[in-house]
């Protein structure tokens, strides 16, 4: 079967091309294809791929017998707009198998508030409709549509690590923490406000060596260089810790060597997290490492996560909400 898998993919997220990831095993195919913004990157994360396309026409000109839409950013009222009518025409025209697989949703309102036209054809003939939490589903049920998503309780957790990385880069018998923050300007009015809180947590990890958890460099967003977050960080609150692995943090090595499992690799490898990133927290929880969530209070993404995946959680895991401060005048 030839499948066409639909997200956010190509974007430089490395939790989206781990999602993509997830989705091939979950729909096993004889060819696959994805949608891609940067088609060198997401072939070099997600080995397996046939290939990719970037417009519909693309799409079509494959002839899909099956479409997976899933990763982040795709529940939403937006992307649902968007997506549908696409769906709607892949299931008239090709017979294709749709399939909404592993995703967050966001409160998006009674569905007659955002449906384009099909759309509600579209939703009606999926063959499946799954949801990362149990939060999300709720919010499905909110559309009023009479839809019931199953929950996966985010299956790419169990994904197998990678260990290339970690074993060329970092160090035996010495402790590792593991920082991982983006460079947007609403976690750093949080960090900022919470300075004493932050320097609390790493006084918890007085002897650990800090390593750059990168898994973001946004082709398009200067909010998501998560490079410069890790920099902002340790100025900010350890200039005296030591780094480990700093080519973690170079773009350009990033960029040509990391992945999405070798990432979950160097996690596997920390003695702690401390992250505001999901998909890294994921990583964590999968490999048994104490995740430590760094929560802006107004956003629920961490901690839907880490109620979903409570029972995995390692001793000394914990999602932080850093209240969220009015922004400056």
């Amino acid at each position: 079967m030839r499948t066409a898998h639909l997200g956010s993919f190509g974007y430089g997220n490395l939790g989206d091309e781990l999602c993509l990831l997830e989705a091939m095993r979950a729909f096993p195919s004889a060819e696959a294809f994805a949608f891609s913004e940067d088609p060198e990157w997401t072939m070099r994360c997600v080995p397996g791929l046939a290939g990719t396309f970037f417009e519909f026409a693309g799409m079509f000109a494959r002839q899909p017998r099956r479409v997976v839409v899933g990763g982040g950013a795709v529940g939403t009222r937006v992307y649902f707009r968007h997506i549908l009518p696409h769906l709607a025409r892949a299931q008239a025209e090709l017979g294709s198998l749709c399939h909404v697989h592993n995703i967050g949703v966001a409160r998006m309102g009674r569905a007659a508030e955002w449906l384009p036209e099909r759309g509600e054809e579209a939703l009606s003939r999926l063959a499946s409709f799954t949801v990362r939490d149990p939060r999300s589903a709720e919010l499905v049920m909110e559309w009023v549509l009479g839809l019931l998503p199953g929950l996966t309780g985010y299956p790419e957790s169990s994904l197998p690590a990678d260990p290339a990385l970690a074993e060329a880069l970092l160090p035996r018998g010495r402790p590792l923490l593991g920082i991982s923050v983006t460079s947007g300007a609403r976690i750093w009015r949080c960090l900022d406000a919470a300075a004493e809180r932050v320097r609390a947590l790493l006084a918890r990890f007085p002897d650990h060596a800090l390593v750059p958890v990168v898994s973001t460099i946004h082709r398009l967003s200067p909010e998501e260089q998560d490079h410069e977050g890790f920099r902002r960080f340790h100025a900010s609150f350890c200039p005296e810790r030591p780094v480990v692995a700093p080519e973690l943090a170079d773009p350009a090595f990033w960029r040509a060597e990391m992945t999405p499992l070798r990432l979950k690799g160097v996690i596997a490898r920390l003695d702690a997290l401390i992250s505001q990133r999901k998909h890294n927290c994921i990583h964590a929880i999968g490999a048994g490492v104490p995740a430590i969530g760094l929560q802006v209070a107004r956003d629920d993404s961490l901690r839907r996560t880490f109620g979903a995946l409570a029972g995995r959680l390692a001793p000394g895991s914990d999602c932080l909400g850093l209240p969220d401060p009015p922004e400056a005048a």
